[in-house]
């Protein structure tokens, strides 16, 4: 089966097709009806331009069909509300002695997959983690980690004052990681963090990213044997989440905007 494939009767022969293909592996043929260009499979994104963007519905893509994908429609978000989304997340270090659901979890990460990455190759992995056991026995090898190469004491010091400045005691820890089948594995797994992190704070659920542990993960090897992931995989971006125990009144001011044109 073609990996494109064109229902000649549904086909109006406007060419949209061929002109938002973003590698051009598209042409018209005789009868000016779009077809794939021979050896296109090799260079093809599996992006599915093709089949989102035909408005009579002609184009099946790597066997799914018009009628198997969700309709489009205008998104119904005014850019006040994007704006207040944005500027109203803040990075949540303490939070409320309360899971965050699985359900939960299971429908943030089904937003999340749609974030995009390069070339569309989709790489990006989470390792979820929700006992807080776990997470605090992570946030241990981290501690020893800093410890051994005597690197911030004051950091360590709070450990052993019983302070958690590693994983703040989430209740959630979501881990991000790729192997070397990324085209630009950490901007992948930034995009999918920073997605993941807007749709959480949508659910009112606060995130903040894991520094500390990301460097640990990929440097302390009793650390990345017990996260033990797939062979070749490095962690790229790691957040805390959890319901934030206080609530935030006010918006503190930023920056201006640091823009030059060319």
């Amino acid at each position: 089966m073609a990996l494109i494939s064109i229902d000649a009767e549904k086909c109006k022969k406007d060419g949209i097709c061929i002109r938002e293909c973003p590698f051009n592996i598209l042409r018209a043929n005789e009868e000016n009806i779009p077809e794939m260009i021979p050896g296109a499979e090799a260079v093809c994104l599996r992006c599915g331009h093709c089949l989102a963007v035909c408005p009579t519905g002609a184009v099946t893509f790597d066997g799914i069909s018009p009628e198997a994908c969700e309709p489009a429609a205008d998104a119904g978000i005014s850019v006040s509300a994007i704006a207040r989304l944005v500027k109203n997340r803040r990075s949540v270090r303490v939070y409320k002695n309360k899971p965050v659901p699985r359900d939960i979890v299971e429908k943030m990460m089904d937003i999340v997959r749609w974030a995009p990455t390069a070339k569309n190759v989709q790489p990006v992995h989470w390792t979820l983690v929700d006992d807080r056991e776990k997470i605090h026995k992570m946030a241990g090898m981290v501690i020893e980690w800093l410890r051994q190469n005597k690197v911030f004491p004051e950091i360590v010091a709070a450990w052993d004052g019983g302070e958690d400045i590693i994983l703040r005691d989430a209740p959630l820890l979501a881990i991000a990681h790729t192997g070397a089948d990324g085209l630009n594995p950490p901007a992948d797994c930034a995009i999918a963090a920073t997605t993941l992190e807007l749709v959480a704070s949508g659910l009112g659920i606060g995130g903040c990213w894991a520094g500390y542990f990301m460097r640990g993960a990929n440097s302390f090897e009793p650390l990345k044997q017990y996260l033990n992931l797939p062979e070749g995989h490095r962690v790229y971006t790691a957040l805390m989440l959890g319901y934030p125990k206080f609530k935030y009144h006010r918006i503190p001011p930023r920056q201006d905007a640091k823009l030059s044109w060319m």
